[in-house]
């Protein structure tokens, strides 16, 4: 005690000086550093959470970026396989329809042929018709008297021989 008071100190002074520290203290504790370390703390746990949530983010972002890139190329891939299917099935319907015309040209080619054939036939019928009119009236004014239809007949039908 003798140290205390030749320093200049007074004991009780002291000692309620330490009990007003403490009491400080513990108020201060209670009422101002415990909601300021809470605020502090939720502050924390907002930034560490929003953190991850970010971190969470980028990969959920760049997994969708994987999956639109993934979708892109199985959409050219499927848009160039209706591309080719298309491409054939056009070559297909064009060797088709080539075909087909084909076909229809050979069956004008025949039947204008055919139309030939019978109109060479009617016009050979004709000529013969003309020729065997032309040739009785020769044999008409070349004999003078008349022959019967019956003889006509040999006679027409013996220079047509002849003629072929």
């Amino acid at each position: 005690m003798k140290l205390i008071s030749a320093l200049g100190l007074d004991l009780r002074i002291l000692l309620a000086q330490l009990l007003n520290f403490a009491i400080l203290i513990l108020v201060l504790w209670r009422f101002a550093y415990k909601p300021v370390f809470a605020i502090l703390e939720e502050r924390r746990t907002k930034l560490i959470k929003g953190v991850k949530d970010s971190e969470e983010a980028e990969k959920r972002l760049a997994e969708a970026d994987e999956r639109k890139k993934e979708i892109i190329a199985i959409s050219r891939q499927e848009a160039n396989e209706i591309i080719e299917q298309s491409k054939k099935k056009a070559e297909i319907r064009y060797q088709e329809i080539i075909a087909k015309s084909k076909l229809e040209l050979e069956q004008v080619v025949e039947d204008e042929k055919a139309k030939i054939i019978i109109e060479k036939n009617n016009a050979i019928l004709e000529i013969k018709k003309e020729t065997a009119q032309i040739i009785s009236l020769a044999l008409s004014k070349i004999l003078s008297e008349k022959v019967d239809s019956k003889k006509d007949s040999e006679l027409i039908n013996k220079v047509i021989k002849d003629l072929k």
